[in-house]
């Protein structure tokens, strides 16, 4: 509040938008209305933040720190504020799993000496005293207390597991606070779970609920900058943990795979970023898997709705809970390289038609300012998204003919209008491969010209939440992949699922499936390109196709140990090595070749400086 009170606020009445209060948008004071009237906020100026996620391997060693401090200045000098959000140093939560074990069978937990001397190790690589690792050294004692709790009972809880596991993000943030200090920036630490908390079904198993958390994006900046200053005051650099969020209990609990990188995008929608960074040791997205396929070229700009497929469908760089929320409210993404800082990067963008239009805020991100209207409803419904539907100003001249508008102003865009308003030229982007995965086929005569059996089919799906990844239908049986069984095959979820479906029909599972996947934009013209790769398949037995609806992506479903070599031949013949769409970067193998040229000058630089300080030491 004081943050907000020390800036100007103004606003003139043209700019004044009554339906932007909470209570028209819930019917309590129409936009015409007096009392609507008397409800229209101000407008405030904020400096908007910047989201900067980094990885293990960028926050364990001293030489990656100076990155990380040297990007924060930067950013500080173009006007942003910084929010950081770290994971546990590099093997900490993999260290932390090895102590549960080692305390559940009574050996000695030789591993969280390994976490403590990891810690001291950075200490003294960033030149921090000892009273610096004050912090670190309480939660150490803490977790051996805790580990003697597992030790005595023999076994674990995920509730247990999930706070057991949370203290390496914890202790990384402390210590990164004595860094930044060290290097003179005052930075303030906040628990990550005080502006993230789980939205998870009642009927959920422990396992979901506590290692494998959701958390429902929202955008609530003014919200969130209340809870900043009552936890930490008014700062321009906060640091927060990734991986970890809070329960309406208040207990900690994990995102899962790829739960720092989430962590990161979820907080940039919270406090509407201006951009979020995640920094990590690779360089970005690229057309294929680059240890498989040197030649795969790095994607330096993609849309959030190709990104999307692309990470669902097998990329390992970003999980696609990442994406999600970011695209939601209109956030960019960068994919950086902490050991490359200045080297290319892959920026996913939210193309223009599909940007949020949020009537209660204006956002001017090349200045690095935020317009809020005070008290603005901007936990915008994500179903006006760019997946469910993006929403556009009522007004705008993007907006077609005839469009049903609702909610707040805001309207749904269809995948007809995406096809209309996308002058991009039609392009593939990626081959990937998804493994683990299982096909479910559905067979009954019940099925043909039968109402409401399609429903009847995904039911079972959704009393045990297991996500349905692609489908196929016919006259008489749907199939179906899933990626992810809560509880895995041998689980109570899996067994309810098979047990209600065979009350509808004959159905037939496979096991050790991979969906193979071409991604790209408007794919669907893309097709004769497509076509003359078709005699590729002659030796692949394809179980499934699918294709999206929204045109980027079409998907065969074929044994896991055939996958790897449909994957090179369709990149191959899909994707140029040189040249193509101007969303290419140049190839892995020519990253890592420049790479290597520029180490090499280094360290023959590097040599010819310590042969210098010899032979003048020699004189002396």
């Amino acid at each position: 509040k004081a943050y907000l009170k020390s800036l100007e606020t103004s606003q003139s009445s043209t700019e004044q938008m009554s339906d932007t209060t909470s209570d028209c948008a819930s019917g309590r004071g129409s936009p015409g209305s007096e009392e609507g009237a008397r409800r229209i906020p101000a407008v405030a100026e904020a400096k908007k933040f910047v989201v900067l996620k980094f990885g293990g391997t960028s926050v364990s060693f001293s030489k990656t720190w100076a990155q990380i401090i040297q990007r924060v200045r930067e950013l500080q000098e173009q006007g942003f504020r910084v929010m950081l959000v770290l994971s546990a140093l590099s093997q900490v939560t993999n260290r932390l799993e090895m102590c549960i074990k080692e305390a559940v069978e009574h050996q000695e937990v030789v591993s969280l000496q390994v976490i403590e001397a990891t810690h001291r190790r950075l200490a003294k690589e960033g030149g921090l005293d000892a009273s610096c690792l004050k912090g670190v050294l309480e939660k150490i004692n803490e977790l051996s207390e805790l580990l003697q709790g597992v030790a005595m009972i023999g076994e674990v809880s995920p509730r247990l597991q999930a706070r057991i596991c949370s203290y390496g993000e914890a202790m990384s943030t402390l210590i990164a606070v004595q860094i930044l200090k060290h290097a003179g920036i005052h930075s303030a630490m906040f628990v990550s779970g005080d502006l993230l908390t789980t939205t998870m079904p009642l009927n959920a198993n422990d396992n979901d609920k506590y290692l494998n958390a959701n958390v429902f994006p929202r955008c609530d900046p003014l919200w969130a900058e209340e809870v900043l200053e009552s936890k930490i005051g008014i700062s321009d650099v906060c640091v927060t943990q990734g991986f970890v969020v809070k329960n309406p209990k208040g207990e900690n609990c994990l995102l899962g795979r790829g739960g720092s990188d989430t962590s990161g995008s979820l907080l940039a929608a919270m406090v509407n970023a201006h951009h979020l960074e995640i920094w990590t040791d690779v360089y970005g997205m690229f057309s294929g898997d680059p240890r498989r396929m040197p030649h795969a070229r790095l994607i330096q700009r993609i849309s959030s709705r190709e990104a999307l497929e692309l990470a669902t469908a097998g990329a390992k760089v970003l999980h696609p809970r990442c994406i999600t929320p970011a695209a939601m409210f209109g956030i960019p993404i960068e994919i950086r390289n902490t050991m490359d800082p200045s080297s290319e990067f892959t920026l996913i963008t939210v193309d223009d038609f599909c940007k949020p239009w949020f009537q209660g805020a204006t956002t001017q991100r090349n200045s690095g300012k935020l317009n809020l209207r005070s008290g603005s409803p901007l936990q915008v419904s994500p179903r006006n998204s760019i997946r469910a539907g993006s929403p556009v100003n009522e007004s705008s001249p993007t907006t077609p003919a005839g469009g049903n508008m609702g909610g707040m102003g805001m309207r749904r865009m269809t995948s007809t209008d995406l096809r209309k308003l996308d002058k991009r030229a039609p392009s593939f982007c990626g081959v990937v491969a998804q493994t683990g995965c299982v096909l479910v086929s559905l067979t009954t005569m019940e099925m043909w010209g039968a109402s409401g059996f399609l429903a009847k089919c995904f039911k079972p799906f959704d009393n045990y939440q297991v996500s349905v990844d692609h489908v196929a239908t016919s006259q008489s049986g749907v199939s179906v992949t899933v990626s992810h069984v809560p509880g895995g095959l041998e689980g109570d979820a899996w067994i309810g699922v098979m047990e209600e479906l065979r009350e509808l029909g004959e159905v037939e599972v496979t096991e050790n499936v991979a969906v193979v996947t071409v991604v790209g934009r408007r794919i669907r013209e893309k097709l004769p390109d497509l076509g003359k790769s078709m005699e590729n398949f002659a030796q692949v037995e394809v179980l499934m196709v699918s294709a999206s609806s929204e045109d980027v992506a079409m998907s065969f479903v074929v044994m896991e140990k055939k996958a790897q070599d449909l994957v090179e031949v369709l990149h191959h013949c899909l994707i140029p090595v040189h040249g193509g769409d101007q969303m290419f970067g140049p190839t892995w193998q020519a990253i890592e070749a420049r790479t290597q040229t520029r180490r090499e000058s280094m360290d023959e630089k590097a040599a010819q400086e310590a042969a210098l300080m010899a032979l003048e030491s020699l004189r002396t």
